[in-house]
C-alpha cells in the first residue's frame, strides 16, 4: 500500500499545518509549517490540539496535490445524496457530478470520485493515528482526554465512511466474509500494503474506537466550539454505526443520549438556510472562516439554491416529486420546496411551463415573484420543485457558509427507527411524534406498528434529512432499488443512474478501489 502510506505520512504535516491558523504569532515565526518533526508536532497537548484543529480544517480544505477541486466533507456530503433518489439535478450544468449521477464515475477505478474519498478519509485516519500513537508519552490530563476522544472519534468516523462507500452493506451482504477496507492503526514502518479486512472486522474496530472515545470524553475538558467533537458527537456517530449494522438497542441508546441538551429548530430557524453553527439543533458543524473558504468547491456551491456559482446558476437542484407528495400540506418543510416555481429553461408555454401561464407577461411576473422567494440573481435558472433549504444568508454571493455534520433531529429518527425495529411501537411512536409535530402542526401520533411504522419513519428521514448526506447510505442499508420514474428527473440526463437494481443484486452500488491503490499494493483486491 505504498501510495496510501505516502498519503498517511503526509497527513500529519498537512493536518498540523492547517491547524497553525489558530496558534500564536511567536510559534508561527519559529516553526516552519512545511518541515514539522513528529517530536515538535506532538510533543505537548497544545501542539496536539493544533493537529486536531488541522483535522477539523481538512473537512473543508482543498488539497491540490490530490484532487484540486474537491474540498473534504464539503464534497462527500453531496456525493452521498447525488446519484441516490431525492436531491436531483435539473441540467448538465458545468459538468460537476454529471458523471456521478449517471453512475459512471464511482464505478471507474481511475476516477477522481473514488480516488478522493479513499485519500481524504485515510488522511483523516493517518492524522488521528499520529495523535493516538504519540499520546503514550504524555501525562494524562483533561485536555489530553479531550484530544484523544476527538482522535478516536475521527478514526472511527473515517473508517465508517470508507466501509460504507467501498464495501457491501453490513445487513445486505455477509459481513464476516465480505471484503471491507484496510484497518489503519500504525504510523511507523514497515510501510507495507495491507489487505482488506472483512466488513465485520472494520465495524468491530469502529465500535471499539467509539467506546474508547466515549471513555476519554468522560474525563475531558469542554470543547471550545462546535467545530470540535465531544461526547455527544461520539455517541451520535455510534448511533449511526449501530443503526447501520442492525444493533437496534445500542442505536436507540446512543441516539437518545446524544441528543440530550439540544433544542429542535422552530419554523423560523428551519427556514433560515441551514448555514450557521449558531443553530441550537446542530451538534457538530464546521465553522467557516472567511479567508479559508473553499469558494467554488464548497458544499453550498454544489447544493445551494442561490450560491453565485455556475453550478447553481446552470443546474438548480430540486426534490424528487414523489417525495414532495409524501409531505403533509401542514408540514412547514414543504415550504422549502417550490413546487410551482416556473422553469427558466423553457419558453413561457413550453416544457414544464406548458399550460401554466396565460401569457408571456404572466410568466415573467411569476419569475420576478420567485426570484424574491429564492433570493437569487437574474442569471440563476429555476425549475419546479426547486429547493430553498440551503441558502446563502447574504443573497446570491460566494460567502462561506457553515457546514452541518450532525444535528439532533437525526438522533430522534435513529432512535425512533431502532425502537420500531425492536417492536417497541409505543416508544417509537412517541419519539417520532416529538420530532414531526414540531415540523407539522397537523401531525397526529402514528398508530402504525411493525414494518408500516418503520416505513413511516424512513419517509420522515428522507424529508427531514434531505440534502444532508444520508440518502445513499439509507438506500444501501435498506436494500432499496433506485428508480427515478415519476421523480421529475430527466432520463436522458441520468442515463444509468435513472434505474439501478437494489444493492443485494447489484455490485455497482460499491465504489471501486482506486487504481492507484491497486497498482501500489499487491495485497489489494478490487470490488
Amino acid at each position: 500500500m505504498k501510495t496510501k502510506y505516502k498519503i498517511l505520512t503526509f497527513s500529519l504535516v498537512f493536518a498540523f499545518a492547517l491547524g497553525l491558523s489558530s496558534c500564536s504569532e511567536d510559534f508561527l515565526q519559529t516553526v516552519p509549517t512545511d518541515s514539522v518533526s513528529t517530536d515538535i508536532a506532538l510533543g505537548s497537548t497544545d501542539n496536539m490540539m493544533l493537529a486536531i484543529n488541522g483535522i477539523h480544517r481538512t473537512l473543508y480544505a482543498q488539497n491540490p496535490d490530490i484532487v484540486r477541486f474537491y474540498a473534504g466533507q464539503e464534497y462527500m456530503i453531496p456525493a452521498a445524496d447525488f446519484g441516490a433518489s431525492d436531491a436531483l439535478h435539473s441540467a448538465t450544468g458545468n459538468g460537476w457530478f454529471r458523471s456521478f449521477i449517471q453512475w459512471n464515475s464511482h464505478t471507474q477505478a481511475t476516477s477522481n470520485d473514488v480516488l478522493y474519498p479513499w485519500w481524504f478519509y485515510y488522511n483523516v485516519i493517518g492524522s488521528a493515528n499520529n495523535i493516538i500513537n504519540a499520546a503514550a508519552d504524555l501525562q494524562e490530563s483533561e485536555d489530553l482526554n479531550n484530544i484523544l476522544g476527538q482522535a478516536y472519534t475521527y478514526r472511527a468516523w473515517a473508517h465508517f465512511n470508507l466501509v460504507r462507500f467501498f464495501a457491501k452493506p453490513y445487513m445486505v451482504g455477509n459481513p464476516s466474509s465480505d471484503p471491507g477496507v484496510p484497518i489503519m492503526l500504525a504510523t511507523e514502518p514497515p510501510y507495507e500494503g495491507l489487505a482488506r479486512n472483512t466488513v465485520k472486522e472494520v465495524y468491530d474496530q469502529i465500535t471499539a474506537d467509539l467506546g474508547t472515545a466515549i471513555s476519554h470524553f468522560a474525563n475531558a475538558s469542554d470543547r471550545p466550539n462546535i467545530s470540535h467533537l465531544n461526547v455527544d458527537v461520539a455517541k451520535g456517530v455510534a448511533a449511526r454505526v449501530y443503526l447501520t449494522i442492525g444493533d437496534w438497542a445500542n442505536a436507540a441508546k446512543y441516539a437518545r443520549e446524544a441528543r440530550q441538551g439540544y433544542t429542535l429548530m422552530d419554523e423560523a430557524e428551519y427556514k433560515s438556510g441551514f448555514n450557521s453553527v449558531d443553530n441550537p439543533e446542530w451538534m457538530w458543524g464546521s465553522k467557516m472562516i472567511t479567508d479559508q473558504t473553499a469558494y467554488f468547491w464548497s458544499y453550498f456551491y454544489y447544493t445551494s439554491n442561490n450560491f453565485n456559482g455556475s453550478q447553481n446558476r446552470s443546474n438548480p437542484k430540486f426534490m424528487n416529486h414523489q417525495l414532495y407528495d409524501m409531505m403533509s400540506e401542514t408540514d412547514y418543510r414543504r415550504d422549502l420546496i417550490l413546487k410551482d416555481c416556473p422553469s427558466t429553461f423553457d419558453d413561457w408555454n413550453k416544457g414544464e411551463n406548458a399550460g401554466r401561464y396565460a401569457s408571456e407577461e404572466e410568466y415573467e411576473a411569476a419569475i420576478d415573484e420567485y426570484r424574491v422567494i429564492v433570493n437569487n440573481g437574474s442569471s440563476h435558472n429555476m425549475v419546479p420543485y426547486l429547493h430553498i433549504k440551503l441558502s446563502q444568508s447574504d443573497g446570491p454571493t460566494i460567502s462561506p457558509m457553515d457546514v452541518l455534520h450532525m444535528r439532533a433531529a437525526e438522533m430522534y429518527l435513529i432512535e425512533a427507527e431502532a425502537q420500531a425495529r425492536q417492536n417497541k411501537n409505543t416508544e417509537a411512536q412517541n419519539v417520532l411524534f416529538e420530532l414531526v409535530s414540531e415540523r407539522d402542526a397537523g401531525y397526529t401520533k402514528s398508530t402504525k406498528t411493525g414494518q408500516a411504522l418503520v416505513d413511516e419513519i424512513l419517509v420522515q428521514r428522507r424529508i427531514e434529512l434531505f440534502l444532508e448526506g444520508h440518502r445513499r447510505f439509507d438506500m444501501l442499508r435498506n436494500d432499496e432499488e433506485l428508480d427515478l420514474t415519476n421523480s421529475g428527473a430527466n432520463p436522458d440526463l441520468y442515463l444509468g443512474g435513472f434505474k439501478q437494481a437494489k444493492p443485494s443484486e447489484n455490485d455497482d452500488w460499491l465504489f471501486q478501489i482506486p487504481q492507484r491503490e491497486i497498482d501500489a499494493n499487491p495485497n489489494m483486491v478490487q470490488n
